[in-house]
C-alpha cells in the first residue's frame, strides 16, 4: 500500500503538524510561507465547542495582501493531508499575486487555481517524497509503482468525465435545449453514456433533479475547471520535473527542495489574471496549448500494465447501458428475487 495514513497515527501527527508539513514543501521549493496570522485565524480543524461550521475544504484571499486563510475540518489521515497540500496551493497562488491590481488577484484561468494545488499535491504523494518524509519505507518495486498509479489514476482520471457531465447538462439546460420534464432523465442519461453509471434507486422525473445535490452546481461554481485543471496539473508537472533535473518516470518525481521548479512556478502565479492565460502558461511551460501528451505520458506505464492484465483475464472494456435509463438496476434485482427468478 502507498497510503500512509496509518504511519501517520503511529507517529503522532496532528493537523496542524499537517500544515506545517505542507508549509514546509512550498518553502523548500523557495517560495512563500504562509504569513503567522494564518495560523490563529484559520479554521482548520472542527471546532469542539459544539458550533455548526461548512466543512468543504475552502481557502481564503481577504484582498489586503496579508490576510490568507484556509477553512478545513481536517483529519489525520492522508487523503485529507493531500488536500491540506491542495489548498496551500490555492494560498500560495493567492500570496504570490497579491501585490497585483486588486482585478488581477485571480487565477488566469479557472483550471489554473485548481491545477496548482493539485500538482503540489500530487508531488507530495510520490513515493519517493513519503520515504523521504519517513511516513513510508517501500522498495522500488513494479508493484509499489502500479498501486501508486492506480491511486493516483483514480484521482485524477476517472474526475474527468464527471466533471464534464456535470457542465454540458447545464450548457444544455441553460440553452433550453432539454425539455422541463425531461430534465433529471437526459442527466441520467449522459451519466449513463459518459461514466457507465445509473442511479441506486428509482427516480422520478416529475420529482427528482438529482444534480442540484452536488456542492459545485447549488453553489453555481463551473466544473469545466476542474475538467481542465486535470490537463493542466499534468502539462505543468512535466515542466516543472524538466525544471528540477528529474530523471526516470514523471511518476516519481518530486520537486521539494527544487529551487528552480519554485522560480519556474512562481513566474506565472505572479502574474495573476493580468495576462491572457495563454500568456501565463507560456511565462512558466513556454506553451500556449493545452496537451494532453503530459498526462498519457504521465500514465503510460499503468495503460501498459493494465492493458496486459485485462487481456489476461479477459476483462469486458466498457459497459452497456441503455441511453434512456433511469430506473434502478438495484431494484429490478430485488423484484427478480421476490418473483423468485
Amino acid at each position: 500500500s502507498t497510503d500512509p495514513s496509518p504511519e501517520m497515527i503511529r507517529q503522532n501527527y496532528t493537523v496542524e503538524r499537517m500544515f506545517r508539513t505542507g508549509n514546509d514543501f512550498y518553502t523548500s521549493m523557495g517560495l512563500l510561507p504562509v504569513p503567522e496570522t494564518f495560523w490563529n485565524l484559520s479554521m482548520l480543524e472542527k471546532p469542539t465547542d459544539g458550533r455548526e461550521v461548512a466543512c468543504h475544504a475552502t481557502a481564503w484571499d481577504f484582498y489586503d495582501a496579508k490576510d490568507f486563510r484556509i477553512r478545513m475540518c481536517a483529519r489525520v489521515v492522508f487523503e485529507d493531508f493531500q488536500t491540506v497540500h491542495h489548498e496551500l496551493g490555492h494560498i500560495q497562488y493567492f500570496m504570490q499575486y497579491a501585490f497585483q491590481p486588486l482585478n488581477y488577484r485571480d487565477g488566469a484561468n479557472d483550471g489554473f487555481h485548481e491545477a496548482v494545488g493539485e500538482l503540489m499535491s500530487m508531488s507530495f504523494s510520490t513515493t519517493k517524497h513519503l520515504n523521504t518524509l519517513g511516513l513510508l519505507n517501500v522498495p522500488d518495486d513494479p508493484d509499489v509503482d502500479m498501486n501508486f498509479l492506480l491511486f493516483q489514476a483514480l484521482n485524477t482520471i476517472s474526475t474527468l468525465p464527471f466533471h464534464l457531465t456535470q457542465d454540458t447538462w447545464r450548457w444544455n439546460m441553460f440553452r433550453g435545449d432539454i425539455p422541463e420534464a425531461e430534465l433529471n432523465t437526459q442527466y441520467w442519461a449522459d451519466k449513463a453514456r459518459v461514466l457507465g453509471v445509473a442511479p441506486p434507486v428509482g427516480r422520478d422525473p416529475a420529482q427528482d433533479l438529482d444534480i442540484t445535490a452536488i456542492f459545485h452546481v447549488c453553489n453555481n461554481y463551473d466544473m469545466i475547471r476542474y475538467f481542465m485543471r486535470t490537463f493542466f496539473q499534468y502539462q505543468f508537472n512535466e515542466v516543472l520535473c524538466n525544471a528540477a533535473g528529474h530523471v526516470g518516470p514523471l511518476y516519481k518525481c518530486d520537486f521539494y527542495n527544487s529551487t528552480a521548479a519554485g522560480d519556474a512556478l512562481a513566474a506565472m502565479l505572479q502574474l495573476g489574471a493580468s495576462k491572457p492565460w495563454q500568456d501565463a502558461m507560456e511565462a512558466m511551460t513556454g506553451q500556449r496549448d493545452v496537451l494532453a501528451t503530459p498526462l498519457l505520458n504521465y500514465f503510460e506505464p499503468l495503460r501498459v500494465w493494465l492493458e496486459a492484465e485485462n487481456a489476461k483475464n479477459g476483462e469486458y472494456i466498457g459497459w452497456d447501458v441503455p441511453a434512456s435509463k433511469v430506473e434502478s438496476p438495484i431494484e429490478k434485482i430485488v423484484e427478480a428475487k421476490k418473483e423468485g427468478s
